[in-house]
């Protein structure tokens, strides 16, 4: 993409056992200290399995094959955009806090991402002594930019991409893809799935159509951002008015959510169609 807006931390792949040379080559792809050590394997029991490396001798720790990545100081925020066909929700979530550009004599830092970025974790590596640099929200043309692109450059439909906002620059950094997540925090998954799969039965392709309306949901007790994105396509009418004000729902739980108009993107489907499909989606999804 060639959007000064956007960046992708420089990394590199380890096949290899760390030797004399590995230094030169971290040097030779534009990695510098500190950088996080991920695994290859992108799903099972140690998918999550990371490192913060500071120093050459933490190296000797690395477990090949793996990919090493720049570490980009982002203010302990991370934003995990889910993407359903043309359809996209930023969930802002916790991430690393702040590091010390260049080496160091900090030991090693193993870690589990689960542990970290979840929307209930609680961790001292998520701890941010103070906010460093520019905080900035993720913005919606690069969201939508970066979405866009990787979806007809993969060719998938359902697929989640992880973002920090480089807090020096404000650049968005993508950071990691992710195939079929887990959509945890998407609230009308089922719902954005239906419109996808009527979609595609209708003979849409998705990447002509143009994402052009967003969705904040907010909960105040722990914070979280929901940002949400729907398609325009033809026939797509709001089902409460083009100026409709946000609706506050209080929760069970004491948390506050804010809902803006929902859009109806797929009017030429039969309502008995949609509502067969949700039931068996969500049948199928609560056996499983």
């Amino acid at each position: 993409l060639a959007d000064e807006r956007i960046c992708s931390p420089p990394f590199m792949e380890l096949t290899s056992a760390c030797g004399e040379d590995t230094l030169q080559l971290i040097e030779k792809n534009g990695l510098a200290f500190p950088f996080i050590c991920k695994t290859r394997v992108a799903h099972g029991t140690n998918s999550h399995e990371m490192a913060i490396i500071f120093n050459q001798e933490g190296l000797k720790a690395v477990r090949p094959p793996c990919v090493i990545q720049s570490f980009i100081n982002h203010n302990a925020v991370l934003y995990k955009v889910f993407v359903v066909g043309e359809s996209y929700t930023v969930v802002k979530r916790p991430s690393l806090k702040n590091f010390s550009a260049g080496i160091s004599d900090r030991e090693s830092i193993f870690f589990n991402s689960h542990n970290v970025s979840k929307p209930e974790s609680s961790s001292v590596l998520t701890a941010l002594d103070k906010i460093e640099g520019v905080f900035e929200r993720p913005n919606d043309d690069v969201i939508r930019e970066i979405s866009k692109a990787l979806r007809q450059a993969l060719g998938v439909s359902l697929f989640g991409i992880d973002i920090i906002i480089n807090n020096q620059t404000g650049q968005h950094a993508v950071i990691d893809i992710n195939a079929f997540p887990g959509y945890e925090g998407v609230s009308e998954f089922f719902t954005d799935l239906l419109n996808h799969i009527a979609a595609v039965l209708q003979g849409q392709a998705p990447e002509v159509t143009q994402l052009n309306h967003s969705k904040l949901l907010a909960e105040q007790s722990s914070g979280l951002m929901d940002e949400r994105i729907c398609c325009a396509s033809t026939g797509c009418l709001s089902v409460m008015g083009k100026d409709s004000s946000w609706i506050v729902e209080s929760e069970t739980n004491s948390s506050v959510k804010l809902q803006h108009q929902r859009l109806g993107c797929n009017s030429a489907v039969s309502p008995n169609f949609q509502q067969h499909c949700v039931a068996t989606l969500a049948t199928k999804a609560s056996s499983q």
